[in-house]
């Protein structure tokens, strides 16, 4: 009687392990899974998480040079039209003394 208990343990035991076993082999291949997508995976070539990262990162760096060279556009364009508007009161003044000369 009691070998028979001590082999249903036996076997009891056995049956948790195996499961425990499998358990730890699908836990281990989510985190497989987890990995490859933030670093990537190195047989596929596949970038990851990181890769999209870099990426965005090299957008970003785009869009801002472009801003920068958007704004130093927008200045020259400022200071033109300033110096355009100014010679032409400059050039009104000097017409108008010479207007008043001339009578």
């Amino acid at each position: 009687m009691e070998q028979d208990s001590f082999k249903t343990e036996l076997l009891s035991m056995d049956n948790r392990l195996t499961e425990m076993e499998e358990k730890i082999d699908q836990i281990d291949r989510k985190l497989t899974q987890v990995i490859e997508a933030i670093l990537g995976n190195s047989l596929t070539k596949t970038g990851g998480f990181v890769d999209e990262l870099h990426l965005l990162r090299d957008k970003i760096d785009k869009i801002e040079k472009k801003q920068e060279q958007y704004d130093d556009f927008r200045k020259k364009i400022s200071w033109a039209v300033g110096i355009v508007v100014g010679l032409g009161v400059l050039l009104q003044y000097v017409v108008n003394i010479y207007s008043n000369i001339k009578k």
